[in-house]
């Protein structure tokens, strides 16, 4: 098997953050292992190539949008012509593995402020996604080696939570996670493990009644149907006590509940991936990190953690060599 068979491409993010720096540092150091294409403004990354004495990216493997070809980069700020070249980026991806040019994509991270000032009113990847693949469902999987995290909810506020958790999403969510996790991680017979939402778990409805009125039931009736889902677990045990490591999946309510731990466990080379969707999109499980962008300091293992991801999910979806 060759990883140069599977054609990624590689969006740029938001180029006022890290991604064009990671982006460099790759191809200078790691792309003869892939078969990888750039989208995003050629200025954008000589502006870095420069800025950080790097070999400049041949230009067969760039794919331009001359449209912002006047923008020059303004490392750490927030900004709106920035946002509109992140959001180009993503939906001319989107559209080339749609196609099938490419067997997937990874995508730089991007920052949803210069995203919306841009006139993309989305609040992150995974919902334009979602819009543009047609999707009925879309939903983060945070993964690193064996472990893999869902968050139910994600870019909402947390007041919002419990009126977003209905058994329908739940129910559906479930479904949909382990068939994801079927097709695209080969494993056949998925272990789910469903989190509770309130402390305790509600302590039997003491503290909350959400998993006695929603989650708990929709566990018990899609146990009955033949899943191999539990629940719902205490989240703070569950973490202390690493009971993640017996389960394939684990379902958690909100955004945080799933990614502090996550990150916590990941150390810098965690994998957001997008289930739910006809394409195959993956990232780096990082920001921006306005920060530091421009300066050299920029990690690339979660991104080539995401590379290797988006080529094991290609193999595992064609079921041969590619």
């Amino acid at each position: 098997m060759s990883n140069k068979k599977t054609k990624i491409a590689i969006t740029i993010g938001d180029p006022n953050g890290i991604g064009p720096e990671i982006i460099l540092k790759i191809f200078n150091s790691a792309k003869s292992r892939y078969n990888l294409t750039v989208i995003g403004p050629k200025k954008v990354l000589n502006f870095y190539s420069q800025l950080l004495n790097f070999n400049s990216i041949p230009d067969e493997f760039i794919i331009d949008l001359p449209a912002h070809k006047n923008f020059t980069p303004k490392p750490g700020n927030v900004d709106k012509v920035a946002g509109r070249i992140s959001g180009d980026a993503i939906i001319t991806g989107i559209e080339l593995c749609m196609s099938g040019y490419f067997d997937a994509m990874v995508t730089m991270p991007i920052s949803k402020n210069s995203l919306n000032l841009g006139g993309y009113k989305y609040q992150g990847h995974t919902e334009i996604i979602q819009d543009y693949t047609y999707s009925l469902y879309t939903y983060m999987i945070m993964n690193h080696g064996k472990i893999n995290f869902l968050p139910l909810t994600t870019h909402i506020p947390i007041k919002n939570v419990p009126e977003n958790i209905t058994k329908k999403l739940l129910r559906d969510i479930i479904i949909h996670s382990n068939n994801t996790i079927v097709r695209d991680f080969k494993i056949l017979k998925p272990s789910i493990a469903v989190l509770g939402l309130n402390p305790h778990s509600g302590d039997k409805g003491v503290i909350g009644k959400e998993e006695i009125n929603t989650i708990i039931p929709v566990i018990k009736k899609l146990k009955d149907e033949g899943l191999n889902v539990s629940g719902a677990y205490p989240a703070d045990g569950f973490f202390a006590y690493e009971l993640y490591k017996q389960f394939d999946l684990t379902i958690g309510m909100y955004h945080d509940q799933v990614l502090i731990p996550f990150k916590i466990i990941s150390g810098g080379k965690g994998v957001n991936y997008t289930g739910g969707t006809k394409i195959i999109r993956t990232s780096p499980a990082h920001g921006t990190a306005f920060d530091i962008a421009g300066t050299g300091m920029a990690d690339t293992g979660s991104t080539l953690k995401a590379i290797e991801l988006a080529i094991k999910i290609s193999i595992n979806r064609k079921g041969k060599n590619v």
